[in-house]
């Protein structure tokens, strides 16, 4: 986004994605009334058998919101450049792709 060829499509671009630390969420659940509250975030790596199927995961959703700030004929050229970044960043050698992933869990009861 922040590249110079890309940049002129985010201006004013707001994240697609509510993703606070593992505390706010605690906060927020206990707000809301529940009595019992657990929190916890965990790491949960996802690994892609080839690098075709990381695209697909790339492709949908992640990429849906980024597309549609990006003006028609710059399309293409962000899309191939997200994926071959995140090819580059994930790809293992034995041809498989990690995406390091982080989830937060949340138990709550009334």
């Amino acid at each position: 986004m922040s590249r110079d060829e890309f940049s002129r499509h985010f201006s004013g671009f707001q994240w697609p994605w509510y993703m606070p630390p593992v505390g706010e969420y605690e906060t927020l659940v206990a707000q809301s009334g529940f009595r019992e509250v657990r929190v916890w975030g965990e790491n949960a790596d996802r690994f892609f058998p080839d690098t075709e199927a990381m695209v697909k995961w790339v492709d949908q959703p992640s990429l849906v919101p980024f597309l549609a700030c990006v003006a028609e004929e710059d399309k293409a050229p962000f899309r191939e450049f997200v994926v071959g970044k995140m090819i580059e960043e994930t790809k293992l050698p034995d041809g498989r792709c990690l995406e390091t992933f982080r989830r937060v869990n949340v138990f709550a009861r009334k």
